[in-house]
């Protein structure tokens, strides 16, 4: 799945043709909240237990927009080094433990661009984000998923959902909101395939383009 969604990705790059296009370049960065998801079996094996809140985290890259002229559509493409902060709690053991991961991010969003008048626009967003992990990969957790100790294992690659909007201001500063929506197991027991999370984060960001 994670191999078509890469391919679907660059397909929808390669369909914008450089020669009907305007290409801009620039700098985005934003801040995350993330919240853990636990898979029903983990979560059943805790006790209904597990609880988890909203981390900040952030990101930066550069990033790249192309908008066809007349139809208003069109993509734009980030690499960002990204920092995510996650949190759990059990509420019968009262251990709790946070992490910070770290990874580098593409988002591959197709956009479609209306204009408000001539100092602003706005669009909305949608599409793959794809995320390889930086750094190391283990969380322990001791007395979170019982009164024992848990190792849990980041996957080296993830993949998640993009649906967002946002406004253009000037033609060259943007603001926006997504909503990042995890597609793949974000990080499983060490010998246990049933005991996964994921996580979903909200975004907040800004990109200066050129």
């Amino acid at each position: 799945m994670k191999k078509m969604m890469f391919l679907l990705a660059a397909a929808m790059l390669l369909s914008v043709s450089t020669s009907q296009a305007q290409i801009q370049w620039g700098v985005v960065a934003g801040t995350n909240l993330s919240k853990v998801n636990f898979s029903k079996d983990l979560d059943r094996f805790a006790h209904d237990n597990l609880k988890s809140k909203n981390m900040s985290g952030w990101y930066v890259g550069p990033k790249v927009n192309v908008k066809i002229p007349l139809v208003g559509l069109g993509l734009d493409a980030a690499l960002e080094y990204s920092q995510k902060k996650l949190q759990t709690h059990n509420n019968t053991t009262g251990g709790s433990s946070s992490k910070t991961f770290r990874s580098v991010e593409i988002p591959i969003n197709l956009r479609y661009n209306f204009g408000v008048s001539k100092l602003a626009s706005v669009y909305l967003a949608t599409g793959p984000q794809f995320g390889f992990n930086v750094g190391n990969k283990n969380w322990t957790l001791k007395n979170v998923i019982s009164t024992s100790e848990q190792t849990f294992k980041k996957s080296n690659m993830s993949t998640s959902w993009n649906v967002g909007a946002g406004v253009k201001v000037l033609n060259h500063l943007e603001v926006g909101l997504l909503y990042n929506i995890a597609l793949s197991k974000y990080y499983k027991a060490a010998g246990n395939d049933d005991y996964t999370f994921k996580s979903n984060s909200f975004q907040i960001q800004a990109a200066i383009l050129f």
